[in-house]
């Protein structure tokens, strides 16, 4: 039978041909685990692809089309989480199985994780600094009075929200691991927990985050200068 307009486009052919034939199955659960990943390096091309054209509005000073592709990266990150949920259906027993056949390949090394690591600091938040100072908007400000320029307020938090998804699914993806192996069962790269500990202290946009400490440290300030119990312990 002829390939179809769709399956010549979508190249249905190439890319149900990626995963292994049935035969060749180490057991049933091996198709789901290698589709989960194959998948999620296709959604995490995409968010690389929608921040790239983010960098571009920036410099184009087009917020509003970049507060557009954040909005679809933070949806593109959802799904990424979502899909995580296939693989708590992978009995221990049957991912060890898998393990043997992945020999020493880790989600670590995943090509689309490593770019959305690095893509933060080496071009969006550059992109966006520049678009402040041209703006001439201080992010302290900016924060101190979200009224002041609302377009701009988002655009900071649909980047916080990068960073929080980024840091949810590498959280997600720890937790899995704590569910397959163990919390104790060192991995490839080290005791999950270890692992846990060290991702938190990541923060893709710092600046972001600490503008919160500045805030809030100033109005716990002006609280203690004007003597007002607020509650917060």
């Amino acid at each position: 039978m002829a390939e179809t307009d769709y399956e010549r486009y979508i190249r249905t052919d190439q890319l149900l041909s990626l995963q292994k034939h049935p035969g060749e199955l180490s057991c049933p659960d091996e198709l789901q685990f290698q589709m989960v990943h194959q998948v999620a390096e296709l959604w995490m091309k995409l968010v690389a692809a929608e921040l790239t054209r983010f960098v571009s509005a920036m410099e184009s000073d087009e917020p509003q089309q970049g507060l557009a592709l954040l909005h679809r990266t933070a949806k593109i990150q959802r799904l990424l989480l979502s899909q995580m949920d296939l693989l708590d259906t992978m009995s221990p027993a049957d991912y060890l199985t898998v393990r043997t056949g992945l020999g020493n390949g880790s989600g670590q090394e995943s090509p689309g994780f490593r770019t959305l690591l690095k893509m933060p600091g080496d071009l969006v938040w550059p992109a966006f600094a520049s678009f402040l100072e041209r703006s001439g908007i201080d992010l302290t400000d900016l924060y101190r009075k979200p009224e002041s320029n609302p377009l701009v307020f988002q655009l900071a938090e649909g980047l916080t929200d990068y960073d929080q998804l980024l840091q949810l699914w590498r959280q997600r993806h720890l937790m899995l691991v704590y569910r397959i192996i163990g919390a104790g069962t060192p991995s490839l790269k080290g005791k999950p927990s270890e692992l846990l500990a060290k991702g938190m202290k990541q923060r893709f946009f710092p600046a972001l985050w600490n503008v919160r400490d500045a805030v809030f440290a100033e109005w716990t300030a002006e609280m203690e200068r004007n003597k007002k119990d607020t509650g917060y312990h």
